[in-house]
C-alpha cells in the first residue's frame, strides 16, 4: 500500500510541477509559442523507447 501511495503522491507532485512550468512559460512567451514548444516536447516523449 505504501508503494501505491508514494506513486500517487509523485504523480500529483509531477503534474503540479508541470503546471507551474507551463504557467511560468505563459508569463514570458506568447500562447502559440508555448503550445508549439509543448507539442514538440510531447512528440519527443512519444518517440522515446
Amino acid at each position: 500500500m505504501a508503494a501505491g501511495e508514494t506513486a500517487a503522491f509523485l504523480r500529483r507532485a509531477s503534474i503540479t510541477y508541470l503546471e507551474c512550468c507551463v504557467s511560468l512559460m505563459m508569463t514570458h512567451l506568447e500562447r502559440e509559442e508555448v503550445a508549439t514548444i509543448l507539442e514538440k516536447e510531447a512528440d519527443m516523449l512519444r518517440r522515446l523507447d
